[in-house]
């Protein structure tokens, strides 16, 4: 698998959604510069460096709203680019099984340059209140960006892939999620680790968070 770590039981799985992307890319992607626009797979899309998310757009929302604000927005923002992606690709996937909709996301965030993928043991993918995901993002943009700067952190703070993460499987999954970062690499931790829950059970999942960490 070129694009995330898994378990041996759901290789199968992840070679066969890399393939399709490999053929959407292959054959629906279309760049028209007489018309200023980039398809794929039928829609408008365009290019935009990760270093004005990563921190261009972080420092100038820092700046108006304080780093509080700065992280709900940049949190929503990345839910919603996650849901509407969603929304648009996985019709085209023919994907019926709550699990395949879920892993087709984070594949999908690495063809879009965003991370990896390694998905940690512990996961219930069940599109109920039992719904559990504890993974990790090995090569994140804000994370390694931040750090190229030579910046730190004393808190998480890649907000934007939380946030896509949990939009892509909110709407894979028919439920509202939340993800939280609870290690990060621009603080110094070991990876960029995150949980995501159904959002009806916040208070409970955020009680626990030093146990997830340590795991």
């Amino acid at each position: 698998m070129k694009t995330v770590e898994a378990p041996p039981e759901m290789h199968e799985l992840m070679e066969a959604i890399e393939a399709k992307y490999e053929e959407i890319f292959k054959t629906k992607l279309e760049f028209k510069p007489e018309e200023s626009r980039i398809k794929l797979a039928g829609k408008n899309v365009m290019f935009i460096g990760l270093r004005a998310i990563a921190i261009d757009l972080k420092d100038e929302l820092d700046s108006v709203l304080g780093e509080a604000g700065r992280n709900l927005l940049i949190y929503r923002l990345g839910q919603s680019f996650g849901r509407s992606e969603a929304e648009r690709i996985l019709p085209q996937m023919g994907l019926d099984e709550i699990p395949a909709r879920i892993a087709a996301g984070p594949i999908w965030a690495a063809y879009s340059g965003f991370a990896r993928i390694r998905f940690l043991p512990g996961s219930v993918l069940e599109p109920n209140e039992n719904y559990f995901l504890l993974y990790e993002y090995p090569n994140n943009f804000e994370a390694e960006l931040w750090k190229k700067e030579g910046r730190t952190a004393t808190e998480p703070l890649c907000y934007f892939n939380a946030g896509y993460s949990s939009g892509w499987c909110s709407v894979a999954a028919g439920l509202e999620l939340e993800a939280e970062e609870i290690l990060c690499e621009a603080k110094g931790d070991k990876a960029c680790r995150f949980i995501m829950f159904p959002a009806s059970r916040r208070m409970e999942y955020m009680e626990r968070l030093d146990e997830f960490g340590n795991m």
